[in-house]
């Protein structure tokens, strides 16, 4: 007797350039050695749900629930900036109503899109203060937290997370936890691009970051580092500002410390990098990845750029967040942590590291967490949901 079928609809972004369309693309090529989940995209991503109308995204929501006739789960993608308004209630009401199973994976724990209210004085700014917080926490909690609760799964990759739903009323045994998994490629062609900006010389020491701009990265936190190393060690900044980002003016306050620290020949930044191969083959010109990261939002959030350390195997060396360390017990060495959130403990870190051995960590830790074996997991999910 064949196994049983099981159809899955998700809506996520999909052709954008945006860190969960990768995520849920890397998780469907996973499961195409598993012919009994047939995967398909609903064919609206939630960045166009910013420019709809109240009327318009009441038809999304009809039209999601009559596709939703011909599958058994319907899978959302959550991050607080892919919907605007209701439209993530919308999205998760339309498969209940549907009567279809409903998961969704939580990227950004709740605890970072709101603060319930909190009355700090008895003056009359202090209570307007508090009545807009009540109202705003009031609306999170009809758009966002409300349908977390409805769900039937919530997958998430770090226990901040969960225990920030448990914290906002999400039953414990429907949230499950998954470790991000890892990218899975063929070598891209080597690369010299980097060795060339930074004129690279035998005994020099190159370490990157990761990622698009952002202040909670730590870029300013690695370029202020180089004032504690010798002269042989240079940073790559691999990659430019978002396009929707709301925060370009930051991009010119990393370019004025390079200023002013003196550090021009030091320091490169790429910009904007259009394919993953080229990334991945930057990536391969260094000789660590680092990843000095905020304390507070990387607490509540998972980075999937860490894993391109591991993907490339090359070296990882990070601040302890919460999140990172929950990683580190997993992965087996792969991480070397900084004693605290100082700059200078990163520097540390950076001279004393053995390049050689964490490579091969690096690289150990990559398999064990490659993409289609954590898509599995996925797998296992969709069955179980849909057996209850």
């Amino acid at each position: 007797m064949s196994e049983q079928t099981i159809t899955v609809l998700h809506f996520s972004s999909r052709y954008e350039e945006c860190g969960v369309a990768k995520y849920l693309g890397h998780y469907i090529k996973g499961m195409e050695s598993a012919p009994e989940i047939v995967n398909e995209y609903f064919d609206i991503s939630p960045y166009q749900t910013h420019h709809m109308s109240e009327t318009e995204l009441q038809k999304m929501a009809d039209d999601l629930r009559k596709k939703l006739a011909d599958f058994d789960v319907l899978h959302v993608q959550h991050e607080f900036a892919l919907y605007r308004s209701d439209s993530f209630r919308k999205i998760v009401e339309a498969g209940k109503r549907a009567g279809k199973k409903v998961v969704l994976t939580v990227h950004t724990s709740p605890s970072l899109g709101t603060k319930p209210p909190h009355l700090s004085g008895l003056g009359p700014r202090s209570w307007i203060k508090y009545l807009r917080e009540k109202r705003h926490f009031a609306y999170f909690d009809y758009a966002h937290l409300q349908p977390f609760r409805m769900a039937d799964v919530l997958l998430v990759h770090n226990e901040p997370t969960a225990e920030s739903l448990r914290h906002y009323g999400v039953a414990p045994e429907r949230i499950q936890k998954i470790l991000h998994p890892v990218q899975s490629f063929d070598a891209p062609a080597p690369s010299d691009r980097i060795a060339k900006a930074l004129h690279k010389q035998p005994g020099d020491i190159v370490y990157c970051t990761i990622g698009f701009f952002h202040r909670y990265k730590g870029i300013i936190e690695a370029v202020k580092a180089l004032k504690f190393l010798p002269a042989n060690y240079k940073l790559a900044i691999l990659g430019g500002m978002k396009a929707d980002s709301d925060d370009v003016a930051f991009y010119d306050k990393v370019t004025d410390l390079i200023d002013t620290l003196g550090l021009h020949d030091r320091v490169h930044i790429t910009g904007y990098i259009p394919t993953d191969d080229e990334l991945n083959a930057l990536i391969r010109e260094c000789e660590a990845c680092v990843y000095p990261y905020n304390g507070v939002y990387y607490g509540q959030v998972s980075s999937g750029s860490i894993n391109l350390a591991f993907a490339n195997g090359v070296p990882a060396i990070a601040y302890p967040t919460a999140s990172i360390k929950e990683l580190a017990a997993e992965a087996d060495g792969a991480i070397v942590l900084c004693e605290t959130f100082a700059y200078y403990e990163l520097a540390r870190e950076l001279q004393r590291i053995d390049h050689e051995k964490q490579a091969k960590l690096s690289v150990a830790f990559a398999e064990k967490m490659a993409w289609p074996k954590v898509s599995k997991q996925l797998v296992d999910v969709y069955k179980a949901v849909v057996s209850r």
